[in-house]
């Protein structure tokens, strides 16, 4: 009893989380939002995901969560890189900009102009 009261209230704290931030990126706060919900749903009657389990071929519902949660981690780990790569590339075009931009003698050395 005393665990869903502490996974109820970190699902809260998630959707609340989500609502504040539902200006930014609405798709992942929708998500964030419904999986929330689902989360409170299931804590509060665990018995409904052995029967959604049993619905989908899956043997108990432990087991369903925990292929849910596999996938889901998989698409935000790729998100993620995906973010990664795009981040480090206007990084690179920013820098090759600003060195275009200002060019400068290296420390101690002279350039000479002929």
């Amino acid at each position: 009893m005393i665990i869903q009261w502490v996974l109820v209230s970190g699902l809260l704290l998630f959707l609340f989380y989500a609502l504040l931030q539902r200006g930014k990126s609405r798709l992942v706060n929708l998500a964030i939002a419904v999986t929330s919900l689902a989360g409170i749903y299931f804590v509060l009657f665990p018995d409904q995901t052995n029967e959604l389990a049993r619905w989908m071929g899956v043997g108990r519902g432990a087991d369903l969560i925990l292929y849910c949660w596999l996938v889901i981690s998989l698409i935000v780990s790729v998100n993620l890189q995906f973010k990664i790569m795009g981040l480090q590339e206007m990084m690179t075009d920013l820098t090759r900009e600003l060195a275009l931009r200002a060019p400068r003698e290296p420390a101690g050395q002279r350039i000479s102009q002929e």
